[in-house]
């Protein structure tokens, strides 16, 4: 079983603030740490299921905040932009499950570090008339390629994103949004231990492919500025 892992930020244990989470920030190198122990624990419980074979996307900012020695040994990394696909490069149809860690709501959302790609510029985003951020992009285009995604960690607003555009999608909230950047914090080993379970049973049995999406999709989006 081929498994692809797309790692964002926002939503990753413990982190609730752009020093959390933006290269400078003072609290990074801690946040870079904390990155690395939820892919750790997603990638144990896809072991778990039986996973062969595992490639991680780092699909935050820079795209280097992943530090491959901080990664457990079975992955190989996908690291630095600019990148074709963006949060899902590298997946193809080869791929029999893709696993979204650390996400957040779209832009408008109270969630923590909510934001729709580019926090400063889109307003809000639409995918055939249905409001969608990164979430259900990560989800439609993986769907495009015929890769189901199968679960999703964050905060609890992100997994209630993700329930609302697939019910299907198992989801481990790793904290609870107080404001914008402000959250209850699970507990580290009980945040980590929640996302190798959830993994490994959104992995057994073997997932099953997604329908074909619409031949064509329509993606409106509303800017701040020019």
């Amino acid at each position: 079983m081929r498994i692809y892992i797309s790692v964002d930020m926002e939503g990753i244990t413990g982190l609730v603030d752009a020093d959390d989470v933006q290269p400078g920030g003072r609290d990074y190198e801690r946040g870079r740490a904390m990155m690395a122990e939820d892919v750790n624990a997603a990638v144990r419980g896809a072991l778990a299921a039986g996973a062969a074979d595992i490639l991680v996307n780092d699909a935050h900012g820079p795209m280097r905040n992943l530090l491959p020695e901080a990664l457990h040994p079975a992955v190989r990394l996908v690291r630095g932009r600019p990148k074709q696909l963006g949060m899902l490069e590298g997946l193809t149809g080869e791929y029999d499950a893709a696993l979204c860690v650390g996400y957040h709501s779209r832009a408008g959302a109270l969630g923590v570090l909510s934001h729709s790609f580019m926090g400063h510029e889109i307003e809000d985003m639409w995918l055939d008339g249905r409001p969608v951020g990164e979430i259900g992009l990560a989800h439609a285009t993986a769907a495009a390629l015929g890769v189901p995604v199968v679960a999703l960690t964050g905060d609890d607003a992100a997994c209630a994103e993700m329930t609302e555009w697939d019910a299907s999608v198992v989801t481990v909230p790793v904290k609870y949004a107080r404001d914008r950047f402000a959250a209850e914090l699970r507990p580290e080993a009980e945040a980590r231990g929640a996302i190798e379970e959830a993994v490994a049973r959104a992995l057994t049995p073997g997932p099953g492919r997604p329908a074909p999406p619409a031949a064509e999709a329509t993606l409106t989006v509303r800017w701040q500025s020019a």
